[in-house]
């Protein structure tokens, strides 16, 4: 079977090339994006690798309760950040909130909340509530709120609509359809993102130490500063290894929850 392409079709296809082309080399030159350095640069990072080694396990204590407390901070901002952003998440799915300036506006707080680096909101708690681990509850709550909330209402948009509308026909009103219709099919996914974001929330509150939010980052960044390279290896051994336990007690909660199966 013989294809044809319309003259007009075929030119949008090589302006869209284009343009991804000239983005590509626009992007290249501005990031300073050269394979060379990079080539140039594997010796230092070896040699920097090698001066890691062996870890400084007589920290191995203090940073196990720097990474309790991250963890904390993560657990406090995740559960804000998700129980803020699931009733809003209704008011921005198109297929729930048929008015549009009350979507758009939630829509609008969403991508306000989460187009702001988590550090940057701590920056701005801290100025509110002084140093510590809560100005990192705080922005992790804020960013969560908006990342979660995009991810929510776009599970909601994507509900099988047919078993909505079939439970609506039975005289459910509103709030019956959608614990009804709509919970039971978005519930595995909510609660997939919510555990990932836990991770997320653990891995970005190690970088707010350096805002004076406290936890293991500030260990981190104080090994780096003062070359304690062996101390910077156990840091990040230790955030390895809670990110691993976090990610298998997470899947096991997910699939007692979901199927009643242990992960």
């Amino acid at each position: 079977m013989k294809i044809s392409f319309k003259p007009g079709r075929k030119f949008r296809h090589v302006a869209v090339m284009l343009g991804i082309v000239v983005i590509y080399l626009w992007a290249i030159e501005g990031s300073d994006t050269n394979p060379i350095t990079f080539i140039k640069g594997i010796p230092f990072m070896a040699d920097y690798v090698v001066r890691m080694f062996p870890p400084d396990l007589s920290i191995t204590g203090r940073l196990l309760v720097r990474a309790g407390e991250t963890l904390q901070m993560a657990v406090m901002g995740t559960t804000f950040g998700a129980a803020l952003a699931l009733p809003l998440s209704f008011f921005a799915a198109r297929n729930v909130m048929p008015y549009r300036p009350v979507y758009q506006t939630t829509r609008t707080l969403f991508d306000a909340c989460r187009g702001v680096n988590e550090i940057v909101w701590a920056l701005l708690f801290v100025s509110m509530v002084g140093l510590g681990p809560f100005p990192g509850v705080l922005a992790l709550t804020v960013h969560l709120l908006g990342a979660l909330g995009k991810y929510f209402s776009e599970t909601i948009e994507a509900v099988n609509q047919e078993l909505v509308t079939a439970i609506a026909s039975t005289g459910a009103n509103r709030i019956q359809t959608i614990y009804y219709g709509i919970l039971p099919q978005v519930k595995p996914l909510f609660v997939g993102y919510t555990f990932y974001y836990l991770e997320h929330s653990f891995r970005a509150a190690t970088v707010l130490g350096l805002v004076g939010a406290g936890g293991i980052g500030i260990e981190l960044i104080t090994s780096v500063r003062l070359f304690k390279n062996q101390e910077v290896l156990t840091t990040l051994l230790v955030m390895v290894l809670t990110v691993t336990a976090i990610d298998r007690l997470s899947a096991f909660i997910r699939m007692r929850l979901i199927t009643g199966v242990e992960a």
